[in-house]
């Protein structure tokens, strides 16, 4: 199991300054290519940790071409059940394996999984890049997405004239976009910005990172939830505070 550590961005605080004490060890002797090696290696899980294991592939080839690497990103939720039953020889997470998922392992193989950190990421919160919202909180996000509204925003948020948009934003309803309940980045985004609340029934459900961002793009009252390595020039990752500024 790999684990990708995943933070909200804060009003543009960088979240690999919260993790310095995980350092590469600076005494890790430098890597030297042995002949013969061959094979397929399979990768199954995490669709945000897709362009990471693609790098890595691509470095990994460049010094074993005869070995065949398939990289496949459909979610967090895909990883286990893939490492269990032998179908990928890695596990990409963007979130800590559940007890379940753990025992299911230790079951099958009679020890646990080992969980390796290797990465820093930051959620963003895309919206079209002609949108001139400024800054959101927490709380206003929650009450965009969230049926629920744990973080006490006092109404419902449906439009974009809700948030203070004048003119011809005033009353255009707002299109909501987020990721499916495989996805890590789903479940990270539930438990941190909804404090555990429920969806609303209207977030569109994309299959992928890169197609959260796409349609947002295409939508221009649009908005939506994804790794912050998949901005594209069509969107802008909107800032966001913890707390609304009245």
């Amino acid at each position: 199991m790999k684990k990708l550590v995943m933070k909200i961005a804060i009003l543009g605080l960088f979240a690999s300054s919260l993790f310095a004490a995980d350092m590469v060890d600076k005494d890790l002797p430098v890597y030297k290519k042995v002949k013969g090696v061959t094979g397929n290696i399979k990768s199954v899980g995490s669709d945000t940790m897709n362009n990471l294991m693609t790098l890595w592939a691509e470095k990994y080839m460049s010094y074993y071409p005869n070995v065949k690497i398939e990289i496949e990103g459909k979610g967090s939720s895909t990883a286990p059940a893939a490492l269990i039953s032998g179908a990928s020889h890695f596990g990409p997470m963007s979130r800590e394996m559940k007890q379940k998922e753990i025992d299911n392992f230790e079951k099958k193989y009679g020890y646990k999984p080992t969980g390796l950190k290797t990465s820093i990421d930051m959620l963003a919160v895309y919206v079209n890049k002609d949108n001139p919202v400024g800054c959101l909180s927490l709380e206003e996000v929650d009450a965009i997405f969230s049926k629920t509204r744990k973080r006490g925003y006092p109404k419902n948020i449906v439009t974009w004239g809700d948030l203070g948009l004048k003119g011809e934003w005033a009353n255009k309803p707002i299109s909501l976009y987020g990721r499916n309940s495989a996805s890590g980045t789903y479940g990270y985004f539930k438990e941190h910005v909804f404090n555990n609340g429920d969806y609303k029934d209207s977030v569109k459900e994309q299959p992928g990172s890169s197609s959260v961002v796409q349609a947002v793009t295409n939508d221009k009252y649009g908005i939506g939830y994804s790794g912050i390595g998949y901005k594209t020039a069509g969107v802008k990752a909107v800032p966001l505070a913890a707390k609304k500024r009245w």
